[in-house]
């Protein structure tokens, strides 16, 4: 076997009880080790903005590939020139805002594969100029994309709508000759504004963006939706993290998509 994959995991910061950790949700981890033995996950505290250049440069050499997770908090909207809206409730990380734009920065630099979830989407889309709306199901013509929370877990994440899957991206040829996929759907913000240089990858029936990639760069893939939730059981989940972990696997052996 050769040498395992280090895919970084990014963190959030919890409170619990007096103390801060730093953490990264179990899915996650395990839908990589999972889908792949030759995968070790490595979570990236949320500090790496003030780790030393010299660090930073050690941490992310080692790296073959880097996931922006999903999480309860929401990148606060100062990151898109927009102030709190009243009654804005939502759950806020400031660290894992600040530390994933600082590795953002040097992971594109080195030319990382990057797959973003949920959260992850929506802070790579604020990145590259985009911006997000703070409610979906508060605008005229979209759906109600939240989950039901009184539902079980297993029916939360289960497929709730189809996507379909626009040309010449990386899902329409993991998925071809399918043209759409059904995904779960568990989130109250998503794009407004495309971000630069963003290719749409897929869009939801309400025209909302659901997948982007960006153009001219080794790989970089953002859902709005969980592939990491329970590959095993559901396929079209299973497929796009091994497609990440082949795009990893191929860049660290060649230099080049495989």
């Amino acid at each position: 076997m050769s040498a395992p994959l280090l895919i970084g995991v990014c963190a959030d910061v919890t409170q619990q009880g007096a103390h801060a950790f730093h953490q990264a949700g179990d899915k996650y981890l395990r839908a990589l080790s999972v889908t792949s033995p030759n995968v070790a996950p490595i979570i990236i505290p949320a500090f790496f903005h003030e780790l030393s250049a010299a660090a930073q440069e050690a941490l992310l050499g080692t790296l073959d590939g880097l996931m922006l997770t999903g999480s309860y908090s929401n990148l606060h909207p100062s990151y898109y020139q927009q102030s709190l809206k009243e009654g804005d409730d939502a759950s806020r990380d400031p660290h894992r805002d600040a530390s994933n734009w600082a590795l953002l920065e040097l992971a594109m630099a080195k030319k990382l594969p990057i797959l973003a979830i949920c959260r992850g989407f929506q802070e790579l889309n604020v990145y590259f100029g985009g911006s997000l709306h703070h409610r979906i199901h508060e605008v005229e013509g979209l759906m109600d994309h939240r989950e039901d929370k009184s539902r079980p877990i297993e029916e939360q994440y289960a497929p709730a709508h189809p996507v379909k899957l626009l040309t010449g991206g990386y899902l329409a040829k993991w998925f071809s000759p399918n043209t759409s996929i059904e995904v779960n759907s568990i989130h109250m913000q998503g794009v407004d504004r495309l971000g630069k240089g963003l290719h749409i990858e897929a869009q939801s029936e309400d025209g909302l963006v659901e997948a982007f990639s960006l153009d001219d760069y080794p790989f970089l893939l953002a859902v709005q939706w969980h592939p990491e939730w329970k590959p095993q059981q559901y396929p079209q989940n299973a497929q796009i993290i091994q497609g990440f972990i082949n795009t990893c696997s191929a860049v660290k052996a060649q230099g080049k998509i495989g």
